[in-house]
């Protein structure tokens, strides 16, 4: 079992909530204008944020050495058709990237919530024997 200094994931899981949150306001922004004469859909992407948030190292110089990206926490351009007023939300495709940023959220707080009753019941029950 990894210790919880060992742990390189935990320490992700922070900002990868906060940009859950993000996501989810510019998701809602997008939905609340809908009917607004050339508003722009926008988005954040999670790949890019993930592979932002872990650094990878090698151990090895037969190893290929990792990319070095910017973060890419920044808003894009959706890229969905136009309507004639200039606007392009596709409703369907918010309310399912909605969805998919709720699951993300849902997974990183069970996660965070398993780490820490882990680290609970070894302080309470470290000693026992």
């Amino acid at each position: 079992m990894i210790s919880p200094s060992e742990d390189k994931t935990f320490p992700l899981v922070e900002p990868l909530l906060s940009w859950t949150s993000r996501r989810q306001q510019a998701l809602s922004s997008n939905v609340a204008n809908v009917d607004t004469p050339g508003y722009r859909s926008q988005d954040y992407s999670f790949e890019g944020e993930l592979s932002a948030s872990i650094a990878l190292t090698t151990t090895s110089p037969r190893h290929i050495t990792p990319v070095q990206e910017t973060p890419s926490a920044r808003v894009f351009d959706v890229g969905t058709t136009e309507k004639a007023n200039g606007n392009n939300v596709d409703m369907d495709r918010e309310l399912t990237e909605m969805a998919k940023n709720g699951l993300q959220y849902v997974t990183l707080v069970q996660y965070l919530s398993q780490k820490l009753r882990t680290l609970r019941s070894a302080i309470s029950d470290g000693g026992k024997v």
